[in-house]
């Protein structure tokens, strides 16, 4: 994973200049060298803002916005009490599980302090998977409901929300030794949704910190967040794509020279045929803008930037969580800000690429539904 990540963040830097055309929104082929910077930047988010109107209308964005706000984010949750020291695999847990309003037992189960969790998911069949049946209100609404005695009539939900995991492996030793892998494919009323896939770890002396997850939509769209931090490195990076196209993708990446104490950021943003590259080390400031991968000399971009410059707002210092943004000054002196030409698709992206790191879904109600089983057949065993 650190291998991979690492040569991903140098890859988006050093092929700046390896764009020679693009793929259009009607699957031609769109020449960039033909395209001033204004049509290039102006297509670039009109192509986003597209995928993101798709997107946001989809089953796929309320399954990856799901989750109480009060529930803590997986970053959180890693450090805090609800985890526990144990280690769980996809045999651990395999089956046909589907939801009951009806509860069968209460048990105890303790991970850090004392906590009741209701039984609502009867095993119905075998499989090598682990496969989760639940009505789709739950799932995306309250989750909440699917683990602790509803206060509502729920016996008429119909069980039409299906959750099919492939991969599923936690490890995690006390106090914050963490690997975690998902593949997860999800449908609602016998229609794909989308896939989710989650690698996370936490904890190693190499990198104390790294994780990365996908959502495939099931029209083809996917978003993707990445993240590590070790001691001398912050790493960001939030992506969308098209199948092999991509639409967006914005890295921050900070580091430090243990011999100088300095710091290098480097920030970089790509919508389309235009990228954005901007460097700051010991002192020098260099921003830079591309179209087809071309530096645009005629052209110039400015930072707007609502943020601080300190090493902790690493993860936030970005156009995409709204800390930052660029006015563009092209050849023709007029000037745009990228947010004006994005409008009001940057809130959603936020919220879309926020909702990544967190993954509620996966965090609060894949893993708690896994635990119940395997700590309810544990139980068994003992007995």
């Amino acid at each position: 994973m650190k291998n991979r990540m690492f040569l991903s963040a140098i890859i988006a830097i050093a092929t700046v200049g390896m764009w020679s055309c693009s793929q259009n929104s009607g699957g031609g082929v769109t020449n960039v060298s033909n395209q001033t910077l204004k049509e290039a930047i102006t297509n670039s988010t009109d192509q986003v803002s597209t995928a993101m109107n798709d997107i946001s209308s989809s089953d796929g964005y309320k399954v990856i916005t799901s989750g109480n706000s009060n529930l803590k984010s997986a970053d959180v949750s890693a450090t805090g009490d609800e985890m526990f020291s144990d280690s769980i695999t996809l045999a651990d847990v395999s089956g046909v599980y589907e939801y009951q309003d009806s509860v069968l037992n209460e048990m105890q189960m303790h991970w850090g302090y004392g906590s009741y969790m209701y039984n609502h998911f009867k095993m119905i069949a075998d499989t090598s998977l682990f496969i989760i049946k639940l009505p789709e209100s739950l799932a995306v609404h309250h989750p909440e409901y699917c683990f602790y005695k509803s206060q509502r009539d729920t016996d008429t939900l119909v069980n039409n929300f299906v959750i099919t995991t492939s991969k599923y492996s936690y490890k995690y030793a006390f106090p914050g030794d963490l690997s975690y892998s998902l593949e997860s494919d999800i449908a609602a009323s016998d229609t794909a949704v989308g896939r989710l896939d989650i690698e996370w770890t936490m904890g190693r002396s190499d990198m104390p910190y790294s994780y990365a997850s996908t959502f495939t939509f099931a029209s083809g769209y996917a978003v993707g967040m990445q993240a590590e931090r070790t001691d001398t490195t912050r790493l960001y990076d939030y992506n969308l794509s098209d199948g092999g196209q991509t639409l967006y993708d914005e890295m921050v990446q900070w580091s430090k020279d243990d011999g100088t104490g300095t710091y290098t950021k480097v920030h970089s943003l790509t919508i389309g045929d235009v990228k954005i590259v901007h460097t700051r080390i010991a002192g020098s400031d260099s921003l830079e803008i591309y179209k087809g991968g071309e530096l645009q000399q005629n052209a110039t971009v400015a930072v707007v930037d609502n943020s601080s410059e300190n090493d902790s707002d690493a993860e936030y210092t970005t156009f995409c969580n709204k800390y930052r943004d660029y006015q563009i000054t092209f050849d023709d002196s007029t000037t745009v800000l990228l947010s004006d030409l994005l409008g009001p698709t940057r809130d959603t992206m936020s919220q879309l690429f926020s909702s990544m790191h967190e993954m509620k879904f996966a965090t609060h109600l894949v893993n708690y539904i896994a635990w119940n089983v395997y700590y309810r057949d544990k139980m068994k065993l003992d007995n």
